[in-house]
């Protein structure tokens, strides 16, 4: 005996639910896109996790997250901030925020870190205070707001100064981890390792999690699954066929950041078109700049 009306498991229930509406308002939703969690990014999220429960020592685990642009990492840092937020009960006793997010300086300035501390942390301070009361401003709030995790995104910046302010920001670096007993997580581009390679303590400090370009494989195949289950297109477009996931990562040169776009450039293509599925022969023709030639063009 088989069931009427049995839901489909094609497609996640709010996918199933946009089916029915207008293609604008799919269109919409296919560009807005949600976070898609995959195997990698859970690893990298759970060691994210294990610095955040580790104890509080005087030499405090850290890491290093590598990955080419526009490849997740920025995605990932966002997604672990947003299952940490700051704790602004005003029936508690005092705010709380376990993890804070800043982005290097365009050099290794010492003095300007510490100002998007403060900032980040939307703190009153002199622009003009030196650094050491910068220092003590940001340990002092560090261990008021029980601060455990700062994460430093685009630490590649580092290696855009002199060797001897590179060396103060790295000193910096280690003291605040050291004094605010704080896991630090720096990330980057592959510049990010030159960054740490002339100082032995911040590389044996900071453990390297990379984030490798996306090849013909299970994983891209299982990517671009969770991709068209979440997509509320009206026919099966079978995305985990092996000549689909490697056009895929061909035409988008493996980063996960082009491999989504060109995927939501594939869906919307889809709708628009009457088809409502994406096919191997529209993967190959559709117009699609590759991030490299799109670099070439800049210059």
């Amino acid at each position: 005996m088989t069931k009427k009306n049995a839901p489909s498991t094609r497609l996640s229930a709010d996918a199933e639910r946009l089916l029915g509406e207008s293609d604008q308002v799919r269109i919409q939703a296919i560009r807005t896109g949600t976070w898609v969690i995959y195997e990698r990014a859970k690893e990298v999220l759970d060691r994210m996790e294990e610095l955040l429960e580790y104890p509080r020592i005087t030499r405090m685990p850290n890491m290093l997250l590598v990955a080419p642009s526009f490849n997740g990492k920025t995605s990932i840092l966002a997604q672990f901030m947003s299952l940490h937020p700051p704790n602004l009960n005003p029936e508690a006793e005092a705010t709380v925020c376990p993890v804070v997010m800043v982005e290097a300086p365009p050099t290794p300035d010492v003095s300007a870190f510490y100002s998007r501390i403060l900032d980040a942390l939307m703190a009153r301070y002199k622009p003009s205070a030196s650094i050491q009361e910068k220092n003590t401003q940001v340990k002092h709030l560090f261990q008021a707001l029980g601060v455990k995790v700062l994460i430093v995104d685009e630490i590649h910046h580092l290696i855009a100064g002199s060797l001897n302010r590179q060396r103060d920001f790295r000193n910096a670096l280690k003291s605040l981890g050291n004094e605010a007993k704080i896991s630090i997580i720096a990330a980057g581009i592959e510049d990010a390792y030159n960054a740490f390679v002339a100082d032995p303590q911040m590389s044996s400090r900071f453990v390297p999690e990379e984030l490798p370009l996306w090849q013909q494989g299970p994983a891209a195949g299982q990517m671009l699954t969770s991709l068209e289950r979440r997509t509320p297109l009206r026919e099966a477009s079978d995305m985990k066929h092996p000549d689909m996931v490697y056009e895929m990562c061909f035409r988008s040169e493996g980063t996960l950041g082009d491999l989504c776009d060109l995927f939501k450039a594939l869906a919307v293509d889809a709708i628009r078109s009457k088809t409502e599925r994406i096919t191997l022969d529209r993967i190959l023709s559709i117009n699609w700049v590759p991030p490299s030639k799109r670099k070439r063009s800049r210059f």
